[in-house]
């Protein structure tokens, strides 16, 4: 009995209040959200997403070809290749400098910043876990993307098709280390937006200058890295030494990362990512300049004239233009010079710039379009006149069609500068007449694209009940992918444009350049097009709505009838 009663009289052991907790709390809420999730649907996600994607690779293979280089070509790309490919490098410093004195590149869930960084733990134990999983999850898309890319070089290029994958993959993972690295230090560091901005340029002009002068640049030995399918050398390990140096930096600091720039990136991480699953575009891209920072002028760079002759949405337009902050600007004139240093390259044969070219024009289109989305973003404004909403959305593309024309004016500039480094001045003359024919019609193919996903998602007044719910899941699934796909088709055309071109360049300039001027009033047509459908879209759904109503009604009558 005595025994029975000193066991009773014992305290119960309290429960861990420490780094155990913390992870067991970690691991229960992990449970918990993998609890909800239907493990056959997720492989089945997993499956169409390799499917589709080594689809896609495949086609480009083929397009790719198989044929290699000559031997002077080859010796071309190895002496040019690094610097020229060591600029992703630079860039991905850069982007992360910047990251990091923005609050990046950690992003906790609500209940970790809320709870867990106040709590009596190591904050280096409670942040080491996230941000190793931040350096994991960059690495392995930076792999993917790169070996990927590389395997379709290995095509051309010496080497085997194994050796470049692995090569490939091996440069995405210090790319990535390189971003991740970099945005911690700058970060735990404290470094001013301002020096991670001036750093980040002084970097990429010093490459530039490599690439242009054949100087040693910062990026020349990961760009080498690159070429490791092909050839290796052992001072490429200073690269990945470097990049290795700079995450365990970022890692050892890790307890100073900042706990308010925590807690203002979980709050717009978490809405970014439900924005991403609902596939909202304007959202996610409203959310990612919050992260970045980036916010329009309070005033315009300068006032436009006031006049009584009707064109008030012309110079409401200007003025939401003239409010885009430096960095938005900066950052769509390189769109543009990537556009046309892209076009460039598929005119060499490297035909999967075309999504290159794709993605810079559409992002260009999506950047200089904020008249029409402010106008989207704001519909009660326009409902409370007695206005078209369609005549009214294809009045606000008019100040934006006009500031691509300095952008598109860019683009060519670049695409003839590019073409004359490769070629070394042999065909300047068809290089410029090519690039003043197709430069704007280009441009205006991926804002046409972005006009069309805007005004896409724009909300529909009229409609009182949603035609979603008629249709079957496949249906239904089979429209969100159209919809999703449908604002890429324009620019796609576009970037397709040069092909033509490529195709001419066989016989003569002079076939080259008639190719060019048919391309470019076939997208003109095809702008046009699109200009008719934002004006006309809502007469065109009320007729399909009409139509649709009618079939109903008729169908229940039959039935009823029987």
């Amino acid at each position: 009995m005595s025994g029975r009663g000193e066991q009773q009289d014992k305290p119960l052991p309290l429960p861990s209040t420490g780094t155990k907790a913390m992870y067991a709390l970690r691991a229960q809420r992990k449970r918990n959200r993998l609890g909800d999730l239907e493990w056959f649907d997720a492989a089945y996600r997993v499956y169409v997403v390799g499917l589709f994607g080594g689809i896609v690779l495949a086609w480009l293979s083929d397009r790719v070809g198989d044929e290699p280089l000559s031997a002077a070509q080859a010796a071309n790309v190895l002496q040019h290749g690094p610097a020229i490919v060591g600029m992703a490098a630079v860039i991905a410093v850069f982007a992360g400098l910047r990251s990091g004195s923005q609050g990046g590149p950690l992003a906790l869930e609500a209940a970790d910043v809320t709870y867990v960084m106040l709590a009596p733990v190591s904050r280096r134990a409670a942040l080491l876990r996230p941000a190793v999983q931040r350096v994991r999850s960059a690495a392995f898309m930076g792999a993917i993307v790169a070996a990927a890319l590389a395997q379709l070089a290995g095509r051309r290029l010496p080497g085997t098709t194994v050796a470049w994958f692995f090569g490939g993959g091996l440069f995405g993972i210090v790319i990535a280390a390189l971003w991740v690295g970099s945005a911690l230090v700058a970060h735990v560091a404290r470094v001013p937006l301002i020096a991670t901005t001036l750093a980040g340029i002084g970097l990429v002009g010093w490459q530039g200058a490599a690439i242009a002068r054949e100087i040693p640049g910062p990026g020349n030995l990961f760009g080498s890295l690159a070429l490791w399918g092909w050839r290796q050398r052992p001072i490429d390990w200073i690269a990945i030494v470097v990049a290795a140096a700079l995450v365990a930096a970022g890692l050892a600091l890790v307890a100073r990362t900042s706990l308010d720039a925590l807690a203002r990136r979980s709050s717009l991480v978490a809405q970014l990512r439900f924005a991403v699953t609902m596939q909202d575009l304007r959202t996610v891209i409203l959310l990612r300049r919050q992260l970045s920072y980036e916010h329009t002028r309070s005033r315009p760079w300068f006032r436009l004239p006031l006049n009584h002759d009707g064109h008030a949405v012309w110079r409401r337009g200007w003025h939401s233009l003239l409010r885009l902050p430096t960095g938005r600007l900066v950052r769509m004139a390189a769109l543009a010079i990537a556009a046309g240093a892209c076009q460039v390259a598929v005119v060499h044969q490297v035909t999967p710039a075309v999504f290159g070219t794709l993605i810079a024009i559409f992002i260009l289109g999506l950047e200089v379009m904020e008249p029409l989305s402010q106008e989207i973003d704001q519909p009660d404004r326009a409902a409370s006149f007695p206005l078209d909403r369609g005549h009214l959305h294809l009045r606000h593309l008019a100040a934006p069609a006009a500031l691509l024309v300095p952008f598109g004016i860019l683009a060519g500039v670049a695409a003839v500068v590019v073409d004359v480094i490769t070629t070394n001045g042999d065909r300047i003359g068809p290089s410029i007449a090519v690039a003043a024919i197709l430069a704007l019609p280009t441009v205006f193919a991926g804002s046409a694209g972005g006009a069309v996903s805007i005004v896409r998602d724009a909300p529909d007044p009229l409609s009182a009940k949603s035609t979603d719910a008629f249709m079957p899941p496949e249906m239904a699934g089979l429209t969100n992918v159209m919809q999703t796909v449908l604002p890429l088709i324009v620019p796609l055309f576009g970037a397709l444009s040069v092909l033509a071109v490529r195709a001419s360049m066989a016989d003569g300039a002079t076939a080259a350049i008639s190719a060019a001027a048919r391309m470019a009033l076939g997208l003109v047509l095809l702008v046009a097009a699109v200009a008719a459908w934002v004006r006309r879209r809502d007469r065109i759904r009320a007729r399909i709505r009409q139509f649709m109503d009618e079939g109903r009604a008729q169908t229940t009558q039959q039935r009823s009838t029987r």
